[in-house]
């Protein structure tokens, strides 16, 4: 009897250590609100830094759980449920509730948002000449999306809708004027969809600006994952290979290089009030800098 108990002992033990061991799992959301080349773009990332921050640790299998919004997965972090890790726009909410690996995986270009519209609506459109001007369309929005609140914050107007493609099915129907996408964004997800939706274009004439990005972001007390990412992204800066990725993986590489790319007859800028203030979106080691996209006249 004291033998099987000393050997339960024992167990125990050597799965209280396990617990505090390196990783042999993590969660991530099967997004559904992300094409599905942008999913591939920030797994791809996150086992790249998983490698480069390892020192010789066993990576962990990315095991993808169950679709859910960005408030869903929000609380699923804060509870250690379903989700370990999950990459999602900033806001002080989420900086505040989670733990944040403090590095913008598309430098701020999330932030410069092409317009995707019905065609139809393409003489509206080109009529355009201020914010004021854009500001008499709706635009469609995802349930929970940090962007929501900034567009109302500057008197946007704003349709929400739950889902991914239920975002363009409120389009292609007229609930709705454009969908503002990230600047990346637009092409692939067209691609994706251009027979099933051929009444939707990309409108370049006008972009909207404020500054917000992607990050990555795990349970609050999850401090040696947050260590081994942020560690593993940081190299990756340091030898180039991040800058590397950006440019080469189908998300991205469409926009590059970016003046050559990106040519908008108008930007409006817009603040972003809920961006936390420890965010400093002027260190161009992380951000890409407004003057390396755009050379507007003022």
């Amino acid at each position: 009897m004291v033998r099987i108990y000393v050997l339960l002992l024992g167990l125990f033990c050597l799965v209280s250590l396990g617990s505090f061991a390196e990783p042999l799992m993590l969660r991530v959301p099967k997004p559904q609100l992300d094409s599905e080349v942008a999913k591939n773009y920030y797994l791809q990332l996150l086992r790249f830094a998983l490698v480069a921050g390892g020192a010789g640790k066993q990576l962990p299998e990315i095991r993808e759980t169950t679709p859910m919004e960005q408030d869903r997965a929000t609380l699923e972090l804060r509870r250690h449920k379903l989700v370990d890790v999950y990459w999602m726009g900033i806001n002080i909410a989420r900086e505040r509730n989670l733990k944040i690996i403090p590095i913008p995986l598309d430098r701020g270009l999330l932030g410069f948002r092409e317009l995707i519209i019905r065609k139809d609506k393409l003489s509206v459109f080109n009529k355009i000449e201020t914010a004021e001007d854009l500001k008499k369309l709706v635009a469609c929005q995802g349930l929970g999306w940090p962007d929501v609140e900034i567009l109302r914050a500057s008197d946007f107007s704003v349709k929400e809708s739950s889902g991914f493609e239920g975002l363009y099915r409120q389009l292609v129907a007229g609930r709705c004027d454009y969908f503002p996408r990230g600047l990346f964004e637009a092409f692939p997800e067209m691609e994706q969809r251009r027979a099933r939706y051929p009444s939707l274009q990309i409108y370049e004439r006008v972009l909207i600006h404020y500054p917000f990005a992607v990050y990555f972001f795990v349970g609050p007390d999850n401090e040696d994952l947050a260590k081994w990412i942020t560690s593993g992204l940081e190299n990756m800066i340091d030898t180039g290979e991040f800058q590397q990725f950006m440019q080469s993986h189908s998300l991205m590489r469409h926009v590059f290089p970016l003046q050559e790319k990106v040519r908008p007859a108008l930007i409006f800028d817009i603040p972003n009030p809920f961006l936390p203030e420890t965010i400093d979106v002027n260190n161009s080691r992380y951000w890409i800098q407004r003057e390396e996209i755009l050379e507007l006249e003022d």
